[in-house]
């Protein structure tokens, strides 16, 4: 057997460059038959390791690079795992490091874990190499006997040889002393990259740890520790040593077990059966969704069965947890999502209010969502309203206790762009030719490039790298460094809930704001056991909430959500205008297109519309319009689809219809059916196949010719690839349909929420005055004396948040709203007393000036900005010596240009005037606003916008195009600039400028504009 026993992963942080698939083919292709992981102080990697090693048929071997601490300094030790046993005890080990104050573990408590451990003196800095390299040979023994007597026949010394001049001798002494002890030798090799030029991406990351700056000249001491054969190996060390350290990792039998269950249970009052309980709770739950009605059979029935198989696969406490914080949200006010993904297929978390999806009336499975026949983890995430989900989370941690509750890590990679620059900088090279280079790269998710792929097929790039001896030097470790994990931060939404303390299930650490966290990511947590809950944010349920709030604190109307009527008809004739921005679900450009030629007129057709609006199913759109408007028949495959298929046209576009026709079709189960679309959609061909077969033959038995029984099945594997779930789109049409709902019958409110929720976004915010204006609602200059924290509606209107200036932070804003509460500013000089410097930043009281906050006192900005200082000193006088006298303060009149600029650089828009304005007032030529071309189509017009967007492209004939967004004070336009007209007008259009342009008014899906000429403003 042959392998090696200190390797380091990626997960090292800047200590390694070693990606563990990289790891395992390397080592499949030099034919080694065991590995140990041994990154220091955590065991991120350790599942993603074993799964990898095992696929290759390489023995994994569970390690660490430990600190132990001995006589109160720390030293490193490897630490391997020898059986099962061993590898929990390395768990423990790894949780008692990362959840101490000083990260280690006394050697006292290492002792405790001895018998299934191996623990091995082979690092640089360990305490007995620190003695020997000093030359200190007695102090030396003196460890050497310790930790031999500690830890008897499972301590090692091990040697490293990378042909560095020190270790030959440094590798006597330690053969030396190790026999005097009598203590067995084996050797590694430290390996932390696999190419032997990546030595210098480790060190330059350390540097860029470190913040230090490398020599121009500089290389890496060693290149030697790379994953090397067993005929490299042979070289380096006695056969003796060698054959010591094959019996190492020969005895290493550790494994992680996968088929052991954590489960926690749910403290059932009085100590009570947790399936009784449910049961209760779902029967009271029933009654309430069916008040003063008699409950159909249909959901006794379908009731009965999910509590079965819920029963049977052993979740009835999962349910019951859900529940308990669902309710927990619900009763503290904490909007809950109507549902998500296949749960809303569930009868039980409808009747415990889980979801609020009756499965039932929409046709939803629970099989889709719950399968007997293939028992997997349930899988109920909830969506919160994102300013309150961590109230919901810390009371999950609560409850359940620190020691059975945890977050789930996530890893921050670093990048091509942080890549250069870190990296760029350690080499003292100047940031602003770095940023320079690093804007070049995209990393957009459509059109992400890695460095190497930019250097391969960009010249500029390359010509850039090449210029400058220094990049050109790093370029091959950075682009090694931009895959590579740069620190670790907490998972946006995962908690995992255990029986057993975490501790003796899974690797833990203290996350960047100290909440516990698993060290195994969300791809391979629940593979150990563990129960996954997603507590997701979702800012639609917090404007939901606001916009409620907001009514019922001016209207005294209560509106309940749940209970809003789903044939409102002011909502639909909203949604089938398109008039969607804002509305979850319904805002895109595409989505919009779509609603405009769908015309939904009920709740099912916005259910389609967002099951249909996916890269797949979109294919099936236009069939889909002509059957809905009556211009192509309604076919069905057989006409004993036709109960299954109806409510889409014929068209299959859910996944609960595919399994539908494998059970009306070939008999099948829907559990079965269930496998059938998973082995289909994920394309497991070998599962597919047999499914096929089982298929056929069901649809044989029930009668139908195996030419109908084919077509079908073609039809199902076709559908598969795109087809979409309707228990998820059921719940998320309630909150689109939610939302349109507000936006029809109180716009007001709905519009200062969506500027609420976007503080800090200038687009969105842009966006949205524009749709207030179509709206005739005016949005109110920032005001010291009627802003609050949030935009508010104001006697019809929508007054401008304090929040949203910049640089006014809540304390400061807070301070404001306190002392208002006193009385009314009454003047500017009254504002500045109240508001001493104390409280409020100069800094801060000219961003309110800039914004219009201090308007109402009846100055010109400019007047009050350039005589601060005089009315500071007068407020300062006041307040100290009681000192009244007013100065005389010099008048000045606003620039216009100056004010509209000021204005825009602390609301990050133009409120009071947008310069077009000024521009479109000196224009001696005719023009049309954006919010008017609707009635220009196929006319040549001008246009003045400002443009916020230009995308180049290459056309068919590799000739320069480009498409551009450009707006005015009253909307926003797209247009495009054909090959033709780009070579003359192309120079013109930048991101900034302000231009007059010329062109035909289009509309096809959308009104866009063709651009014929372009000149910029000045």
């Amino acid at each position: 057997m042959f392998g090696h026993l200190q390797i380091y992963s990626c997960y090292s942080f800047q200590n390694s460059t070693i990606l563990m698939k990289d790891l395992i083919q390397d080592a499949s292709a030099k034919h080694m038959d065991a590995l140990a992981l041994t990154d220091k102080n955590n065991m991120f990697g350790a599942l993603e390791f074993s799964k990898e090693c095992l696929k290759h048929g390489i023995k994994p071997i569970f390690g660490l690079e430990a600190s132990i601490m001995i006589e109160g300094e720390i030293y490193p030790f490897i630490l391997l795992a020898k059986d099962d046993v061993g590898y929990f005890d390395l768990v423990k080990v790894c949780c008692d490091i990362n959840l101490s104050e000083d990260k280690c573990i006394s050697l006292k408590s290492l002792s405790l874990y001895k018998e299934h451990l191996f623990v091995i003196s082979g690092c640089v800095e360990g305490i007995v190499e620190r003695l020997v390299a000093k030359e200190m040979e007695d102090q030396a023994v003196k460890y050497l006997q310790l930790l031999k007597n500690e830890f008897q026949e499972n301590y090692y010394v091990m040697l490293q040889n990378h042909h560095l001049k020190y270790q030959e001798t440094f590798n006597e002494r330690m053969i030396s002393l190790a026999k005097y002890v009598k203590v067995k030798i084996i050797c590694s090799n430290e390996v932390r990259y696999l190419k032997k030029q990546d030595a210098l991406a480790i060190d330059l990351m350390q540097a860029s740890l470190q913040g230090v700056t490398l020599d121009g000249k500089y290389e890496p001491v060693t290149q030697e520790k790379y994953l090397k054969t067993e005929a490299e190996m042979s070289q380096l060390f006695d056969r003796e040593i060698i054959e010591e350290t094959k019996q190492v990792l020969d005895f290493c039998k550790a494994t992680i077990p996968l088929s052991q269950k954590h489960l926690p249970s749910y403290p059932v009052p009085h100590n009570g059966d947790a399936s009784q309980y449910l049961r209760s709770l779902c029967k009271v739950g029933l009654k309430k969704r069916f008040s003063h009605q008699d409950i159909p059979s249909q959901y006794i029935e379908r009731l009965k069965y999910e509590l079965n198989i819920i029963h049977q696969m052993g979740f009835d406490d999962y349910f019951l947890i859900v529940w308990d914080y669902v309710r927990y949200a619900k009763i503290n006010k904490i909007q809950v999502g109507a549902g998500r993904g296949s749960a809303a297929g569930s009868l039980v978390a409808y009747v415990l209010g889980i979801t609020n999806v009756d499965p039932i009336e929409y046709d939803l499975l629970f099989e889709r969502f719950l399968n007997p026949e293939r028992v997997s983890m349930p899988d109920i995430d909830i969506d919160f309203q994102d300013d309150r989900r961590d109230d919901v989370i810390h009371y999950v941690i609560d409850k359940y206790g620190q020691d059975h509750a945890a977050q789930i890590v996530t890893f921050n990679t670093y990048g091509p762009r942080v890549a250069i620059k870190d990296m760029g900088k350690v080499m003292g090279i100047p940031l602003a030719r770095l940023e320079i280079i690093a804007k070049m790269i995209p990393t957009g998710p459509k059109n992400k490039k890695t460095i190497t792929q930019m250097y391969q097929t960009s010249a500029n790039f390359q010509s850039m790298i090449n210029q400058d001896r220094l990049l050109k030097k790093i370029i091959g470790a950075t682009s090694v460094i931009e895959h590579l994990p740069r620190n670790i931060s907490t998972h946006a939404a995962g908690v995992i809930l255990s029986k057993e303390p975490l501790r003796d299930v899974v690797p833990l650490i203290n996350g960047p704001t100290s909440t516990m966290m698993s060290q195994y990511s969300k791809d391979y947590i629940e593979e150990v056991g563990l129960l996954k809950m997603d507590f997701l944010g979702l800012k639609n349920l917090t404007m939901l909430d606001y916009i409620c709030k907001d009514i019922e604190r001016d209207t005294h109307q209560n509106i309940v959500l749940n209970s809003i009527p789903l044939d409102n008809q002011k909502t639909y004739e909203l949604i089938s205008k398109a008039d969607t921005f804002g509305v979850f679900q319904l805002e895109s450009q595409g989505m919009r297109n779509l609603l405009r030629k769908m015309k939904p007129s009920c709740f099912d057709d916005i259910v389609a519309a967002i099951a249909l609006f996916r890269p797949g199913p979109m294919e099936n759109i236009p069939a889909y319009l002509k059957r809905k408007d009556h211009l192509e028949p309604v076919t069905y495959p057989l006409p004993e689809l036709e109960p299954i298929l109806k409510s889409t046209y014929g068209i299959m576009i859910y996944q609960e219809q595919l399994m539908q026709v494998a059970q009306k079709m070939a008999g099948f189960s829907l559990g079965k059916a269930d496998i059938l679309r998973k082995a289909t959609s994920k394309k497991e061909t070998k599962l597919m196949l047999s499914m096929k077969e089982e298929f056929i033959e069901g649809c044989l038995k029930q009668g139908y010719t195996l030419e109908k029984a084919h077509e079908v099945f073609d039809l199902i594997e076709k559908f598969a690839n795109y087809g979409f779930n309707k228990s998820h789109s059921v719940a998320y049409g309630y909150i689109a349909y939610q939302l349109a709902y507000l936006k029809a019958n109180y716009p007001l409110y709905f519009f200062a929420s969506i500027l609420s929720n976007e503080l800090s976004s200038e687009t969105t915010k842009l966006h949205c005055i524009q749709e207030c204006k179509a709206y005739h609602v005016d949005i109110l200059p920032p005001s010291v004396n009627h802003s609050h924290a949030r935009f508010m509606v104001e006697n019809g209107h929508i007054r401008y948040s304090l929040l949203a200036i910049k640089n006014v932070g809540y304390a400061g804003y807070k301070a404001i709203i306190e002392e208002r509460k006193k009385g009314l500013f009454v003047d500017v000089f009254d504002f500045v007393t109240r508001m001493d410097e104390s409280r409020v930043s100069k800094k801060m009281i000219e961003s309110l000036i800039d914004a219009g906050a201090l308007d109402e006192f009846g100055m010109s900005r400019a007047t009050i900005f350039k005589n601060l200082d005089s009315i500071r000193d007068y407020g300062s006088l006041r307040n100290s010596l009681g000192i009244d006298e007013k100065p005389v303060l010099t008048i000045y009149k606003d620039q216009q240009e100056e004010k509209l600029a000021k204005e825009k650089a602390v609301l990050g828009i133009y409120l009071s005037m947008h310069p077009i304005e000024l521009m479109k007032a000196k224009l001696g030529v005719p023009y049309v606003n954006v919010s008017s071309l609707y009635e220009y189509v196929n006319q040549h017009v001008n246009i003045v916008v400002q443009l916020q967007r230009i995308k180049n492209i290459t056309d068919r004939k590799d000739d320069e195009m480009c498409f551009i967004e450009g707006f005015d004070e009253t909307g926003s336009i797209d247009g495009v600039v054909f090959a033709s007209r780009y070579k003359s007008i192309g120079m013109m259009l930048k991101k900034g400028n302000i231009c007059l342009i010329n062109g035909k008014v289009d509309m096809k899906d959308k009104l866009s504009f063709i651009i014929d000429k372009a000149r910029v403003i000045e």
